[in-house]
């Protein structure tokens, strides 16, 4: 009986930490998105026309707080997956538009570390049934985590439907994962090579919610790498999601 009072504790305290989460990243998005606004607008010269040395100063302002954006936006999505309160938004969507689209806001930042970043998609693609929005952001996280980690060399991205399924891979030719952590960075918090990812940035939550995003829809991911000879992060969708799956 104690054993069942602690573990019903438990469940409560998950309960509202997971509440606490989604409510604290709601207060920290709201000033955080006028913080960036602001500076927008001051930008642009709505203001009038700023010096340079405030306009880089600006800039870098801007840049992180989009990053720290981005971070709050990770803890919000995850403590709602938590509270099973992620609802996803099925609708027709165009797989090779979204392909199309990440390759469109990652290019230039592949061209900066002088990576070719390739894309491969068939002539046709059936129109797909998802959350379109969601299903972006799991693209978006796969290839920016490749060209984040990849220093020489490439990262391609390729879709194909088969059986019913969209198969989608991001492959670089980066450092690799070792076998033992090829599960564990699909967990919350859990990041490869903590060195080098404290170097790199992140939360270590992004694959952990891309994962869930993918069951919702009755999918799934993985991971094929070694150590020196890259990796290749797959995920397949059903082409058509009519409802969302649960329990994931």
């Amino acid at each position: 009986r104690e054993i069942e009072e602690k573990g019903r504790q438990l469940e409560i305290a998950g309960k509202h930490k997971s509440q606490f989460l989604a409510n604290m990243s709601h207060e920290l998005r709201t000033p955080l998105n006028a913080v960036l606004g602001y500076t927008k607008l001051i930008l642009n010269n709505i203001y009038g026309e700023a010096p340079e040395k405030i306009r880089e100063v600006l800039a870098r302002v801007e840049q992180s707080g989009r990053h720290l954006l981005g971070l709050i936006n990770d803890v919000l999505d995850l403590s709602k997956m938590e509270a099973g309160q992620l609802t996803l938004s099925l609708t027709d969507y165009s797989m090779k538009e979204v392909v199309q689209t990440v390759f469109t806001a990652l290019e230039s930042l592949a061209a900066e570390k002088k990576l070719a970043l390739k894309v491969t998609l068939p002539a046709e693609l059936p129109l797909g049934r998802g959350d379109e929005r969601r299903i972006s952001q799991v693209l978006l996280n796969l290839v920016g985590n490749a060209i984040k980690f990849t220093e020489i060399g490439e990262v391609k991205v390729q879709a194909a439907a088969s059986d019913g399924s969209f198969v989608v891979s991001v492959s670089d030719t980066g450092p690799g994962i070792a076998p033992a952590d090829q599960q564990k960075i699909f967990e919350e918090f859990q990041q490869a090579d903590s060195s080098s990812t404290r170097k790199k940035g992140g939360t270590g939550l992004g694959l952990s919610i891309a994962k869930r995003i993918i069951e919702l829809h009755g999918g799934r991911i993985w991971v094929e790498s070694s150590p020196g000879k890259g990796s290749t992060f797959w995920f397949t969708l059903p082409v058509r999601v009519e409802r969302q799956r649960v329990g994931t």
